[in-house]
């Protein structure tokens, strides 16, 4: 590979990674900002859904953009905007100022990830794709996996603004060294941009977002929540029409109906699901259950991230080499994490920190089968705008299902525990002769060994087999959360089987697509 190829396609996944790494990071520092800022939970969970809201928006403008000033600058501007606002975030002095860094930081993500895909896409050639959509994988997938350890790290051994800082060189690095050895190259003749489309748009993923972000706190039935929903629904139809009917659509819907499109993006935003379930599931499974400090829990993650990066490239090699087909590894790469989110359900509350990372190792090579492949097929032979649309189409699809896989499994998690705290009470007799020796010997133990006085040693006793049924519910719990991350990846299954064999080829003069 060429030096200078490699090391241009090293920076374009650094920035990626660092943009999404900021996804995940940030969770680590939340209660360090509500003290700082005195704020409430429901306060501070902005932080997160402004990010998430303003990278959605962003998202399908890439199409547009790139074309106004070229691939090359639009990602350096989301870079540049994302790096700046790092700063900015970094010296927040209050919740107001954090959440409006954190709206521009999304903005610079929805601008850049899009794009590092298109571009490290242009940047190679059709027999080098493979390789190609493996460093993407790569970027796409440490990033938030490592987000944790890294924050805890940089929270306990400097400061939480740290989680900010550390973007800044990396940041200034990219920017600096991309503009000295990419060229810029801007498209003639782009037609205005559908403001009325990005408007309508706009308010579809905010409400969406907003809605799946705060539905778990305010309720599902809350009437904010509803209207958040209908307002939704409502959008997204007009937008629909609109994009149907104008005459330069913000988002090109035609590209559903290319097969070689649909059908991997469609298994990407279920696949999507079920990856940023178990994102949300196992740090706290570990951190909260499990009680692993936060420097452990993230050397357990990152195990399964490096069996990701790594699968992902000898995957993109192969794909290459033709020495594998992009549905066969499409299809095994679901096959596998079906596997290892089932094996994910089997997390108790004995393993040792070796024996968890033994069973999400599956869970990580199956992303590395899945990503490059599905990546490199759904791509086709695009070119200039029909690229930027692809790629930021499916990114956005795939942020919107890890937005609603993780409001799925929270509401799994927090519902079916009370129903197996109540299970496990109606169950488990407080006359069983089990119950009864476990209250004795809690009784002597807390009279003898923490002088408890004798009236208080039966509540306390009932009181610490109440805490045990509560973290058994609690367990049990993760299980049918994880149970839904399997049926995320069984669903991907049905699309994933009708991917098409061969990469389509496109006729860059009229815009359309036509198969191998």
């Amino acid at each position: 590979m060429d030096r200078k190829l490699l090391v241009v396609s090293m920076l374009i996944v650094t920035g990626m990674f660092m943009t999404l790494l900021d996804t995940t990071i940030v969770d680590i520092v939340l209660p360090h900002m509500m003290s700082a800022f005195e704020v409430e939970p429901d306060d501070i969970q902005w932080v997160i859904t402004s990010y998430m809201i303003a990278s959605a928006v962003a998202m399908p403008v890439v199409g547009w953009l790139g074309g106004k000033i070229g691939n090359r600058n639009t990602y350096l501007l989301g870079i540049a905007l994302f790096t700046v606002m790092s700063a900015l975030c970094g010296v927040a002095p209050n919740l107001e100022t954090m959440i409006v860094g954190r709206t521009l930081q999304g903005i610079g993500e929805g601008l850049s990830v899009p794009m590092s895909m298109a571009l490290l896409f242009e940047l190679y050639p059709p027999e080098k794709r493979g390789t190609a959509m493996g460093l993407f994988a790569l970027g796409a997938t440490f990033g938030p996996s490592l987000g944790p350890t890294l924050g805890g790290y940089l929270t306990e051994h400097f400061n939480w603004r740290w989680v900010f800082y550390v973007n800044l060189l990396p940041g200034i690095l990219v920017v600096y060294l991309l503009t000295l050895l990419m060229k810029n190259n801007r498209e003639k003749g782009i037609p205005p941009l559908d403001f009325p489309g990005f408007l309508l748009l706009a308010v579809s993923l905010s409400s969406l977002i907003t809605a799946l972000s705060k539905g778990n706190n305010w309720g599902w039935s809350n009437p904010k929540t509803v209207v958040l929903f209908y307002v939704f629904a409502v959008t997204t139809v007009i937008f629909i029409i609109h994009q149907l009917k104008t005459k330069y659509p913000l988002v090109n819907l035609d590209l559903f109906k290319y097969r070689f499109f649909a059908f991997p993006v469609l298994a990407l935003t279920l696949f999507g699901m079920g990856v940023y379930a178990s994102y949300f599931l196992l740090p706290l499974y570990l951190e909260k259950l499990r009680e692993f400090p936060t420097i452990v829990a993230g050397e357990i993650l990152f195990y399964p991230a490096a069996a990701t990066g790594i699968v992902s490239i000898i995957v993109g090699i192969l794909l290459d080499k033709k020495i594998l087909s992009h549905r066969a590894s499409i299809v095994i790469g679901t096959l596998i994490f079906i596997i290892g989110t089932h094996l994910q359900t089997l997390l108790n509350l004995d393993m040792s920190k070796w024996q968890i990372v033994a069973l999400l190792l599956p869970w990580g090579a199956g992303m590395g089968f899945f990503f490059p492949a599905l990546s490199q097929i759904s791509l086709g032979n695009f070119t200039g705008d029909l690229l930027r649309q692809a790629s930021s189409l499916q990114n956005l699809l795939r942020l919107v299902g890890g937005s609603v896989g993780t409001a799925i499994s929270t509401h799994i998690l927090l519902s079916s525990e009370s129903a197996h705290f109540n299970h496990l009470s109606i169950q488990v007799s407080k006359y069983s002769p089990q119950v009864i020796e476990f209250i004795t010997k809690w009784k002597q133990h807390l009279y003898y060994e923490c002088s408890t006085v004798t009236p208080m040693l039966n509540a306390k006793a009932e009181a610490i087999l109440g805490m045990l049924f509560k973290k058994h519910a609690f367990w049990h719990s993760f299980a049918d959360a994880f149970t839904f991350a399997t049926v995320c990846g069984i669903l991907t299954l049905i699309f994933a089987v009708n991917v098409g064999g061969n990469v389509e080829k496109v006729n860059a003069d009229s815009d359309t697509c036509s198969a191998d």
